[in-house]
């Protein structure tokens, strides 16, 4: 068994996001009732059984014991942070998507252990649970994959405008020193990119309803005619992203006699298309898009009121549409299953790199053509 300090570092990765499921899912099962309850009280447990499995292992190949550091106490603070002020079918789409990359995960480092028997089956048998678990946040969430749909393109259309409109604004107030001025010509950008936004978003839906709508055909033509190939199909969407076969045949066993639950994980598996109506869809971007100039738009307006300088409504600007873009690249994050911090970060930093683009851009313009109005 060739093991080593990354492999070891691996390992602390897995307890420690095993931690915070399991804090997470403790803090969740406060929001619900019922049979939801339950089912998180469950995983909570189950969780914490698989942290302390991979921190038995780091002391039996490493004689390493990891410990529960501020840095992590920290991470488990800000998840129950954002699942307080977060719907909860937002953490828990969020859950269903974590669950898939702790699968794969998982699955690349079992090879390491086939010397080791009993580890070796203990981690096949929680790629099995993690799995089993997405299957059942699918569940949980089911019916709500439109809402959620809605969001993004409301994110979209917000931090589009954001970028674009700000821009702009930050453009012009290098070379233009009547804020009202830049304040007008950005409120025009908007109305007109509103209008582009709305058309390509229809279009964009009602392409993608065709494609989703073949999709889910083929999957319940399978499910009614030939389970087999149904179950078959399941089988190489997961091989396919590295999980053991064995633990899929486990999995696939299991719920093999619930062709509805079949049915949801082929569908979470192999569709990334949601039905969405293309009116609500073209109404929500181009709606978010014009509240998304907002912030970079409105500061414009304001300042022939406080008698301010142009900078320093630039300035003042920048900092509220970065603001914006940090709380939407949460929100972004929470529904792609990616890193938090880095995409809020991300964003912000798109915001500031377009701005001194553009302002340099026109500053330049400024000095070699003497544009100054």
């Amino acid at each position: 068994m060739k093991l080593n300090e990354k492999d070891i570092e691996l390992l602390r990765d897995y307890w420690e996001d095993e931690l915070i499921a399991t804090n997470l899912y403790r803090f969740l099962k406060k929001k619900v009732e019922g049979e939801k309850k339950d089912t998180l009280n469950k995983l909570a447990e189950m969780e914490l059984g698989h942290a302390n499995f991979w921190q038995t292992l780091a002391k039996h190949h490493f004689n390493r014991e990891f410990k529960m550091g501020l840095t992590l106490r920290i991470k488990i603070f800000f998840y129950k942070l954002l699942a307080m002020i977060t719907p909860l079918s937002f953490m828990i789409y969020y859950l269903e998507l974590d669950e898939r990359n702790a699968a794969i995960g998982y699955s690349e480092v079992l090879d390491k252990f086939k010397d080791d028997p009993e580890a070796y089956e203990k981690i096949k048998e929680i790629i099995y649970d993690e799995i089993a678990h997405e299957a059942t946040f699918t569940d949980m969430i089911l019916g709500e994959k439109s809402y959620l749909t809605k969001v993004k393109e409301a994110i979209y259309g917000m931090t589009d405008s954001l970028v674009e409109i700000l821009a702009l604004v930050i453009g012009l107030a290098s070379v233009i020193s009547d804020p009202l001025t830049i304040g007008l010509a950005g409120l025009i950008s908007a109305i007109g990119g509103t209008f582009s936004m709305t058309s390509g978003a229809y279009l964009s839906t009602k392409s993608q309803n065709d494609i989703y709508e073949g999709n889910i055909r083929d999957i319940e033509l399978k499910a009614s005619l030939t389970e087999s190939a149904l179950i078959d199909d399941i089988k190489r969407a997961l091989t396919s992203k590295g999980i053991d076969e064995v633990a899929v045949d486990k999995l696939i066993g299991s719920i093999r006699q619930n062709k509805k639950a079949l049915e949801n994980l082929a569908k979470s598996l192999e569709i990334e298309e949601t039905w969405t109506d293309p009116k609500e869809v073209a109404i929500t971007t181009g709606t978010y898009y014009i509240l998304g100039a907002i912030p970079a738009v409105l500061p414009f307006f304001i300042a022939p009121f406080l008698s301010i300088s142009t900078i320093t409504v630039a300035i003042v600007a920048i900092f509220f549409s970065s603001l914006v873009s940090f709380i939407a690249g949460i929100f972004t994050a929470i529904l792609s299953g990616i890193n938090i911090k880095r995409k809020a970060i991300e964003n912000v930093l798109i915001i500031i790199g377009a701005t001194l683009a553009t302002f340099t851009i026109g500053t330049v313009a400024k000095i070699l053509l003497g544009i100054e109005i």
